[in-house]
């Protein structure tokens, strides 16, 4: 049995200036067989936690089961919900929240306004790749307990978007003033480490905190997540009931339906194209749309994730600021591409690009499509740490990966990516004309031309084929329904689903 998480309808209301959320209350988890807060959830991965530093590796994996945000994302990946916050309202100058009472943190510590200041001077002040959050902020007053207000200095349209994910979690302050928090993670969320039973690199093991403030949620009593790096070994431990879930590459799903697990894929990262030497080899806009001319990104799903995965003509989804619905993907035309090569006086064009070892066949594909063109490809393989490290410092200059910065709007995305000095723009290449109408943005007042501004900035980046080739990663969870049901993902979160909505059946 299978099922693909599709796109719902989005909506867009807390994402622009002036609106509110309003605590609806979370959704009540059907109640366990085995009765609130009993059995346990083995879940299975193919890599390891290197620590609880929220800010290090965006890993929601192993981090959203011990920390919680402000407000989080629906399965939608866009749709703001409640969480440690109730309300909010977000005017061009202030965005104002109202706490959740009766919090804890693991350690004890109260969860108050207090709180979510130093979170917030934590993420404005560490050097991270979240550092841009705040970059609106103008100050951060607490109210009393309850009630905090973010003082604005320029438009934020992607302020609570941003605060959903990772660089959004609450830690304790008592762990962030005592700077313990990388090996002792206190947070608020339904679980807490269980130190003495973890193993580092193999298992982390979590129980359930029992002055959680949802009495409503029903979660598992323990939860495991084990690192399993070989697919056929998560889906033979899945078999003999060693772990319950299991995150596996698409090559595995029809062998877990075969057997008669539940499974379900969703797009978990968006891919593209990213051309980082826009001074040399990429200077010219020609140069680039013929890349982008020359691919096929629905080959690229067939041959590397077995047909699964979704294609998309920009870089955000509909309710997402700068979607432009009249930007349409680049056809590919290798006659065309040939000529825009030859009209840049580059017909024999060729560079470098690195690739992590599983993800071969897709640059196979790559180099055979550009080849196509004129274009030579030379492919370096490494291993993932290693194309991590090195695939956008400056060594190549192109690569085929997602953003690294999963931003929400195209102001953010911008920012990280082609501003001169943005940390995402290693050549420090310019687009004067992009800083242009950044600025014409962050200065409109009117939600409405504001968003207009986004949506010219969105298509001035697809004219000039500053990036093109969007198609999702997906991930596949294939899971015991003997032992566990209700697996739902946040689009565009790898590898984690919602642990909290899991329900333990056996």
């Amino acid at each position: 049995m299978s099922r693909s998480l599709t796109v719902v309808t989005l909506a867009t209301a807390v994402l622009l200036t002036g609106c509110s959320g309003a605590d609806t209350g979370p959704a009540p988890a059907a109640p366990a067989s085995a009765g609130a807060n009993s059995g346990t959830i083995r879940f299975g991965v193919g890599f390891t936690l290197d620590d609880w530093d929220t800010f290090n590796k965006p890993n929601n994996t192993f981090i959203s089961a011990v920390f919680e945000q402000l407000v989080e994302l629906a399965p939608d990946g866009v749709t703001l919900q409640p969480r440690l916050a109730t309300e909010w309202k977000q005017t061009p100058e202030q965005v104002e929240f109202t706490l959740r009472e009766g919090v804890t943190f693991h350690d004890g510590t109260p969860f108050d306004a207090e709180a979510v200041k130093a979170n917030l001077e934590r993420v404005r002040d560490s050097p991270s790749q979240y550092a841009p959050i705040m970059g609106p902020v103008a100050a951060v007053e607490v109210v009393d307990p309850t009630h905090l207000v973010l003082k604005l200095k320029r438009a934020a349209p992607t302020l609570l978007p941003e605060l959903a994910r990772s660089g959004g979690y609450m830690l304790s302050p008592k762990t962030i003033k005592d700077k313990t928090f990388q090996k002792q993670p206190a947070g608020t969320g339904a679980w807490k480490l269980n130190p003495g039973e973890t193993v580092q690199d193999a298992k982390v093991v979590l129980d359930a905190y029992p002055g959680y403030w949802d009495k409503s949620a029903t979660v598992a009593k323990r939860l495991e997540i084990h690192t399993v790096s070989d697919d056929n070994a998560a889906i033979n431990a899945l078999s003999t009931g060693q772990l319950d879930v299991i995150s596996v590459s698409p090559a595995i799903k029809a062998q877990a339906d075969a057997q008669g697990f539940k499974t379900l894929w969703y797009p978990a990262l968006r891919y593209h194209f990213l051309f980082f030497d826009r001074k040399d080899v990429f200077a010219d806009a020609r140069v680039r749309q013929a890349v982008c001319s020359s691919l096929d990104t629905k080959a690229l799903i067939d041959g590397q994730f077995e047909g699964l995965g979704e294609s998309y003509d920009q870089r955000f989804d509909q309710g997402t600021p700068g979607h432009d619905p009249a930007v349409k993907a680049w056809p590919r035309d290798i006659a065309k591409a040939k000529s825009l090569l030859a009209a840049a006086g580059k017909p024999s064009l060729s560079f470098t690009f690195p690739i992590y070892n599983e993800l071969e066949p897709m640059a196979e594909l790559i180099r055979s499509q550009l080849g196509e063109a004129g274009i030579t490809v030379k492919i370096e393989k490494m291993s993932v740490p290693q194309f991590f490290s090195t695939f956008d410092v400056g060594k190549f200059p192109a690569a085929y990966n997602t953003s690294n910065s999963e931003t929400p709007g195209v102001y953010d995305y911008y920012a990280y990516r082609f501003a001169k000095k943005g940390v995402g723009n290693p050549f420090q290449a310019a687009a004067p004309e992009l800083d242009e109408l950044a600025e014409k943005g962050l200065a409109e007042k009117d939600p409405v031309a504001q968003e207009k501004v986004w949506q010219q900035m969105t298509k001035l980046i697809h004219d000039q084929a500053y990036d093109c080739g969007f198609f999702s990663r997906p991930i596949v969870f294939a899971w015991d329904p003997k032992k566990v049901d209700n697996i739902v993902p946040t689009r565009s979160e790898p590898s984690v689903f919602r642990y909290r909505e899991a329900k333990v059946t056996g």
